[in-house]
């Protein structure tokens, strides 16, 4: 009867052109982090957000979520690098894109059907035929933009994929298959791209190497003349880590604590 050494060495062998040393133990490895732009929130994450992973950030509307991916956008973007954005819900604005940083020339801006006009569905609303299409819609769109993540992933070549569900109630976004979420993993973990899930709740699970939640900060109004118009002078935002992967394997700490505080500034009066 072989002995186990044997048997493991024939396995090995036949697999090694596609899982190299597959029943060998491989330490972990601490993966390479991209800077999001941020230094209060780079110091909360110990350095940044990890490629070949998935990044959650989760929030209510105006947590800037999508302010935080847009500042991580701009500067991989301005470093040369294409992107990729999958607008669910064809939510993004691009000239406030532009505006915070993001080279549009590097941006690859995926509308996957047609938005919807309508107002989100209640969790209790009562069946009827107008609730029953706009779920009918929401899902088709939420089914393209998974797909097209799938084909993104699979094709190599952009450091950033933001995947953009902040429209999506979170009972169907809980309800995208487990399965969905671990081949993204692994396909960002084998293309060493960097997917940003915004979600308005965790939906990823244990997929998601990080999960950050972001919420309003406050807002600061300033009157620069006497009788003049008060002027909307910045935005704050929290975020508040809530698991990282990237700082187990590091065995770094976050910086004072697991929550930052920033704040984008605007030029809008009142």
């Amino acid at each position: 009867m072989r002995n186990s050494a044997e048997l493991r060495r024939q396995v090995e062998s036949a697999l090694a052109g596609r899982i190299p040393a597959a029943l060998s133990f491989r330490p972990p490895v601490a993966p390479e982090l991209l800077s999001c732009g941020l230094t209060e929130i780079d110091a909360v994450l110990g350095g940044g957000l990890p490629l070949g992973a998935i990044t959650e950030l989760t929030g209510a509307h105006s947590s800037g979520r999508t302010t935080l991916a847009l500042a991580t956008l701009a500067k991989v973007t301005r470093q040369g690098a294409c992107c990729a954005y999958v607008d669910v819900s064809d939510a993004l604005d691009p000239i406030s894109a532009a505006a915070l940083g993001v080279d549009l020339r590097r941006l690859l801006w995926v509308r996957p059907g047609e938005p919807c006009t309508q107002p989100p569905i209640a969790q209790d609303a009562a069946p009827h035929p107008g609730n029953m299409r706009r779920e009918k819609t929401l899902w088709t769109r939420l089914d393209h933009a998974l797909r097209a993540t799938d084909l993104l992933l699979a094709a190599g070549g952009f450091r950033i994929i933001v995947l953009d569900m902040g429209d999506v109630p979170p009972e169907p976004a809980r309800r995208v298959p487990l399965a969905t979420w671990y081949r993204f993993r692994l396909q960002a973990e084998k293309s060493r791209t960097l997917l940003l899930l915004l979600t308005r709740a965790a939906c990823a699970g244990s997929c998601a190497a990080v999960s950050l939640h972001c919420r309003h900060g406050g807002i600061d109004w300033r009157q620069v003349a006497l009788h003049g118009p008060r002027l909307l002078a910045s935005l704050g935002y929290r975020v508040h880590l809530e698991r990282s992967r990237a700082l187990d394997l590091t065995c770094k700490k976050p910086v004072a604590s697991a929550e930052a505080a920033w704040s984008s500034a605007t030029s809008w009066s009142r």
